[in-house]
Protein backbone atom coordinates (compact mmCIF):
# COMPACT_ATOMS: atom_id res chain seq x y z
CA UNK A 1 0.00 0.00 0.00
CA UNK A 2 1.46 3.42 -0.96
CA UNK A 3 2.24 5.80 1.89
CA UNK A 4 1.76 8.97 -0.20
CA UNK A 5 -1.03 9.82 -2.64
CA UNK A 6 -0.21 12.59 -5.11
CA UNK A 7 -3.35 14.26 -6.51
CA UNK A 8 -3.43 16.42 -9.66
CA UNK A 9 -6.57 18.07 -11.10
CA UNK A 10 -6.55 18.56 -14.89
CA UNK A 11 -8.57 20.14 -17.65
CA UNK A 12 -7.04 20.33 -21.14
CA UNK A 13 -3.48 20.25 -19.83
CA UNK A 14 -1.75 18.26 -22.59
CA UNK A 15 0.95 20.93 -23.02
CA UNK A 16 1.95 20.97 -19.34
CA UNK A 17 1.00 17.62 -17.83
CA UNK A 18 3.74 15.37 -19.19
CA UNK A 19 6.51 17.45 -17.63
CA UNK A 20 4.71 17.38 -14.29
CA UNK A 21 4.17 13.62 -14.33
CA UNK A 22 7.69 12.87 -15.55
CA UNK A 23 9.13 14.85 -12.63
CA UNK A 24 6.96 12.86 -10.21
CA UNK A 25 8.05 9.56 -11.73
CA UNK A 26 11.67 10.61 -11.30
CA UNK A 27 11.56 10.96 -7.52
CA UNK A 28 14.21 9.62 -5.17
CA UNK A 29 11.47 7.89 -3.21
CA UNK A 30 10.80 4.31 -4.24
CA UNK A 31 7.91 4.22 -6.75
CA UNK A 32 6.03 1.71 -4.63
CA UNK A 33 5.81 4.22 -1.77
CA UNK A 34 3.56 6.67 -3.60
CA UNK A 35 0.71 6.69 -6.08
CA UNK A 36 -0.20 9.33 -8.65
CA UNK A 37 -3.86 10.15 -9.18
CA UNK A 38 -5.00 12.43 -12.01
CA UNK A 39 -8.53 13.81 -11.73
CA UNK A 40 -9.75 14.98 -15.13
CA UNK A 41 -12.51 17.52 -15.63
CA UNK A 42 -13.62 16.09 -19.00
CA UNK A 43 -10.68 17.28 -21.11
CA UNK A 44 -11.18 17.45 -24.87
CA UNK A 45 -7.48 17.25 -25.78
CA UNK A 46 -4.89 14.53 -25.11
CA UNK A 47 -4.72 15.06 -21.34
CA UNK A 48 -6.17 11.70 -20.31
CA UNK A 49 -3.96 9.78 -22.75
CA UNK A 50 -0.85 11.41 -21.28
CA UNK A 51 -2.07 10.80 -17.74
CA UNK A 52 -2.65 7.13 -18.55
CA UNK A 53 1.02 6.66 -19.42
CA UNK A 54 2.28 7.87 -16.04
CA UNK A 55 -0.46 7.87 -13.39
CA UNK A 56 -1.61 4.95 -11.28
CA UNK A 57 -5.21 6.12 -11.52
CA UNK A 58 -7.04 8.48 -13.87
CA UNK A 59 -10.51 9.32 -12.55
CA UNK A 60 -13.21 11.57 -13.93
CA UNK A 61 -14.15 14.59 -11.87
CA UNK A 62 -17.59 14.40 -10.28
CA UNK A 63 -17.53 17.20 -7.72
CA UNK A 64 -17.57 20.83 -8.84
CA UNK A 65 -14.61 23.18 -9.04
CA UNK A 66 -10.89 22.70 -8.49
CA UNK A 67 -11.55 21.99 -4.83
CA UNK A 68 -14.05 19.34 -5.82
CA UNK A 69 -11.53 17.74 -8.18
CA UNK A 70 -8.93 17.56 -5.42
CA UNK A 71 -11.47 15.95 -3.12
CA UNK A 72 -12.38 13.40 -5.81
CA UNK A 73 -8.70 12.51 -5.91
CA UNK A 74 -8.63 12.01 -2.16
CA UNK A 75 -11.68 9.75 -2.39
CA UNK A 76 -9.89 7.61 -4.98
CA UNK A 77 -6.61 7.48 -3.03
CA UNK A 78 -5.11 4.88 -0.68
CA UNK A 79 -2.22 6.69 1.03
CA UNK A 80 -1.99 7.82 4.64
CA UNK A 81 -0.58 11.15 3.45
CA UNK A 82 -2.16 13.36 0.80
CA UNK A 83 0.01 15.44 -1.54
CA UNK A 84 -1.47 18.14 -3.76
CA UNK A 85 0.06 19.75 -6.81
CA UNK A 86 -0.94 21.17 -10.22
CA UNK A 87 -0.51 20.00 -13.79
CA UNK A 88 1.82 22.87 -14.70
CA UNK A 89 4.24 22.23 -11.82
CA UNK A 90 7.68 20.57 -11.86
CA UNK A 91 9.11 18.81 -8.81
CA UNK A 92 12.74 18.31 -7.74
CA UNK A 93 13.67 14.67 -7.32
CA UNK A 94 13.68 14.83 -3.49
CA UNK A 95 10.30 16.58 -3.17
CA UNK A 96 8.28 13.56 -2.05
CA UNK A 97 11.11 12.28 0.13
CA UNK A 98 11.11 15.58 2.04
CA UNK A 99 7.33 15.44 2.44
CA UNK A 100 7.44 11.86 3.69
CA UNK A 101 10.14 12.74 6.22
CA UNK A 102 8.09 15.64 7.59
CA UNK A 103 4.74 13.87 7.85
CA UNK A 104 6.02 10.54 9.18
CA UNK A 105 8.18 12.07 11.89
CA UNK A 106 5.18 12.66 14.16
CA UNK A 107 5.86 16.36 14.73
CA UNK A 108 3.80 17.81 11.86
CA UNK A 109 0.41 17.20 10.25
CA UNK A 110 0.81 19.51 7.24
CA UNK A 111 3.75 20.75 5.20
CA UNK A 112 4.36 23.22 2.40
CA UNK A 113 7.25 25.12 0.86
CA UNK A 114 8.34 27.71 -1.72
CA UNK A 115 6.65 27.94 -5.11
CA UNK A 116 9.00 29.35 -7.73
CA UNK A 117 8.31 30.26 -11.35
CA UNK A 118 10.28 28.67 -14.16
CA UNK A 119 9.51 31.66 -16.40
CA UNK A 120 11.52 34.60 -15.11
CA UNK A 121 9.49 37.74 -15.88
CA UNK A 122 8.83 40.96 -14.03
CA UNK A 123 5.28 39.80 -13.29
CA UNK A 124 6.42 36.47 -11.84
CA UNK A 125 9.07 38.22 -9.72
CA UNK A 126 6.47 40.62 -8.33
CA UNK A 127 4.10 37.77 -7.45
CA UNK A 128 6.94 35.82 -5.81
CA UNK A 129 7.77 38.87 -3.71
CA UNK A 130 4.10 39.24 -2.76
CA UNK A 131 3.80 35.59 -1.74
CA UNK A 132 6.85 35.86 0.48
CA UNK A 133 4.79 38.20 2.65
CA UNK A 134 2.56 35.23 3.51
CA UNK A 135 5.37 33.96 5.71
CA UNK A 136 4.64 36.76 8.18
CA UNK A 137 1.45 34.92 9.12
CA UNK A 138 3.53 31.99 10.35
CA UNK A 139 4.20 34.06 13.48
CA UNK A 140 0.50 33.67 14.28
CA UNK A 141 0.45 29.97 13.32
CA UNK A 142 -1.44 30.67 10.08
CA UNK A 143 0.00 28.89 7.05
CA UNK A 144 -1.34 30.05 3.71
CA UNK A 145 -1.32 26.85 1.65
CA UNK A 146 -1.11 26.99 -2.14
CA UNK A 147 -2.48 24.07 -4.14
CA UNK A 148 0.64 23.37 -6.18
CA UNK A 149 2.78 22.52 -3.15
CA UNK A 150 1.09 21.19 -0.04
CA UNK A 151 0.65 17.91 1.79
CA UNK A 152 -1.13 16.69 4.91
CA UNK A 153 -2.02 13.58 6.79
CA UNK A 154 -5.32 11.99 5.83
CA UNK A 155 -6.45 12.31 9.44
CA UNK A 156 -5.97 16.09 9.35
CA UNK A 157 -7.71 16.37 5.98
CA UNK A 158 -10.71 14.42 7.23
CA UNK A 159 -10.78 16.42 10.43
CA UNK A 160 -11.42 19.68 8.54
CA UNK A 161 -13.66 17.91 6.00
CA UNK A 162 -11.27 18.49 3.13
CA UNK A 163 -11.76 20.71 0.10
CA UNK A 164 -14.99 22.51 -0.65
CA UNK A 165 -16.43 22.43 -4.16
CA UNK A 166 -15.10 25.84 -5.19
CA UNK A 167 -12.46 26.98 -7.67
CA UNK A 168 -11.26 30.32 -6.31
CA UNK A 169 -9.43 30.24 -2.95
CA UNK A 170 -9.99 26.51 -2.43
CA UNK A 171 -6.52 26.25 -0.89
CA UNK A 172 -6.93 29.42 1.20
CA UNK A 173 -10.25 28.07 2.52
CA UNK A 174 -8.48 24.88 3.57
CA UNK A 175 -5.83 27.00 5.33
CA UNK A 176 -8.45 28.97 7.26
CA UNK A 177 -10.25 25.87 8.48
CA UNK A 178 -6.92 24.28 9.41
CA UNK A 179 -6.04 27.40 11.43
CA UNK A 180 -9.37 27.31 13.27
CA UNK A 181 -8.58 23.80 14.51
CA UNK A 182 -5.70 25.36 16.51
CA UNK A 183 -3.67 22.19 17.12
CA UNK A 184 -2.99 21.07 13.54
CA UNK A 185 0.77 21.47 13.20
CA UNK A 186 2.21 22.82 9.96
CA UNK A 187 5.77 23.14 8.71
CA UNK A 188 7.07 25.50 6.05
CA UNK A 189 10.15 23.76 4.69
CA UNK A 190 12.35 25.95 2.48
CA UNK A 191 13.77 22.77 0.89
CA UNK A 192 10.32 21.64 -0.25
CA UNK A 193 10.24 23.83 -3.33
CA UNK A 194 8.51 23.35 -6.66
CA UNK A 195 8.59 25.22 -9.97
CA UNK A 196 5.36 26.28 -11.60
CA UNK A 197 4.17 28.22 -14.63
CA UNK A 198 3.50 31.97 -14.76
CA UNK A 199 1.04 31.49 -17.65
CA UNK A 200 -1.85 33.06 -15.71
CA UNK A 201 0.16 36.21 -15.08
CA UNK A 202 -0.12 37.65 -18.58
CA UNK A 203 -1.96 40.57 -17.03
CA UNK A 204 -0.99 41.26 -13.43
CA UNK A 205 -3.84 43.76 -13.08
CA UNK A 206 -6.35 41.09 -14.06
CA UNK A 207 -4.76 38.60 -11.66
CA UNK A 208 -5.07 41.15 -8.85
CA UNK A 209 -8.74 41.78 -9.67
CA UNK A 210 -9.46 38.05 -9.54
CA UNK A 211 -7.64 37.87 -6.20
CA UNK A 212 -9.72 40.66 -4.65
CA UNK A 213 -12.89 39.34 -6.26
CA UNK A 214 -12.38 36.02 -4.51
CA UNK A 215 -11.63 37.50 -1.10
CA UNK A 216 -14.57 39.90 -1.38
CA UNK A 217 -17.01 37.03 -1.79
CA UNK A 218 -15.21 34.74 0.64
CA UNK A 219 -15.12 37.20 3.53
CA UNK A 220 -18.04 39.59 2.90
CA UNK A 221 -20.86 38.16 0.78
CA UNK A 222 -20.17 34.51 1.75
CA UNK A 223 -21.50 33.69 -1.71
CA UNK A 224 -19.43 30.59 -2.38
CA UNK A 225 -21.23 29.98 -5.68
CA UNK A 226 -19.32 32.98 -7.03
CA UNK A 227 -16.10 31.20 -6.08
CA UNK A 228 -17.15 28.41 -8.40
CA UNK A 229 -18.57 30.28 -11.41
CA UNK A 230 -16.33 33.33 -11.61
CA UNK A 231 -15.52 35.25 -14.83
CA UNK A 232 -12.63 33.96 -16.90
CA UNK A 233 -9.24 35.59 -16.37
CA UNK A 234 -9.29 37.11 -19.86
CA UNK A 235 -12.66 38.77 -19.14
CA UNK A 236 -11.88 39.97 -15.65
CA UNK A 237 -11.48 43.73 -16.11
CA UNK A 238 -12.68 46.66 -14.04
CA UNK A 239 -16.11 46.78 -15.67
CA UNK A 240 -16.74 43.08 -15.04
CA UNK A 241 -15.63 43.43 -11.42
CA UNK A 242 -18.12 46.25 -10.88
CA UNK A 243 -20.93 44.07 -12.21
CA UNK A 244 -20.16 40.71 -10.66
CA UNK A 245 -19.42 42.02 -7.19
CA UNK A 246 -22.57 44.15 -7.07
CA UNK A 247 -20.56 47.31 -6.52
CA UNK A 248 -22.17 49.01 -9.54
CA UNK A 249 -25.65 48.23 -8.18
CA UNK A 250 -24.63 49.42 -4.72
CA UNK A 251 -23.38 52.70 -6.16
CA UNK A 252 -26.66 53.14 -8.02
CA UNK A 253 -28.67 52.68 -4.82
CA UNK A 254 -26.40 55.06 -2.92
CA UNK A 255 -26.91 57.66 -5.65
CA UNK A 256 -30.69 57.24 -5.36
CA UNK A 257 -30.51 57.70 -1.59
CA UNK A 258 -28.31 60.76 -1.99
CA UNK A 259 -30.73 62.23 -4.51
CA UNK A 260 -33.68 61.71 -2.14
CA UNK A 261 -31.78 63.29 0.75
CA UNK A 262 -30.87 66.29 -1.42
CA UNK A 263 -34.51 66.75 -2.47
CA UNK A 264 -35.66 66.56 1.16
CA UNK A 265 -33.06 69.11 2.23
CA UNK A 266 -34.09 71.43 -0.62
CA UNK A 267 -37.75 71.07 0.42
CA UNK A 268 -36.95 71.92 4.03
CA UNK A 269 -34.89 74.95 2.98
CA UNK A 270 -37.70 76.16 0.71
CA UNK A 271 -40.26 75.88 3.50
CA UNK A 272 -38.01 77.73 5.94
CA UNK A 273 -37.42 80.52 3.46
CA UNK A 274 -41.18 80.80 2.78
CA UNK A 275 -40.92 79.87 -0.87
Amino acid sequence: MPMLSVIIPTLNEEEQLEGCLASLNNQSLDRGEFEIIVVDGNSTDGTRAIAGRYADKVVMQERKGIGGARKNGVEASCGDHLVFTDADTLHPSNWLELIQGTLTGGSYDVCTGPILFYEQTLRSELLSLWRKQYNIFHLFNFYWLIGSNMAMTRASYDRINGHRSISLLEDYDLSVRMFKEKDIRCRYDTRQEVYTSARRLQNLFTYTLVYFYGHYHYHFTRDYQRLLTYPRFDRMDREVILDVTGIRELNRKLEEIQEKITKNIDGIENRLSGK
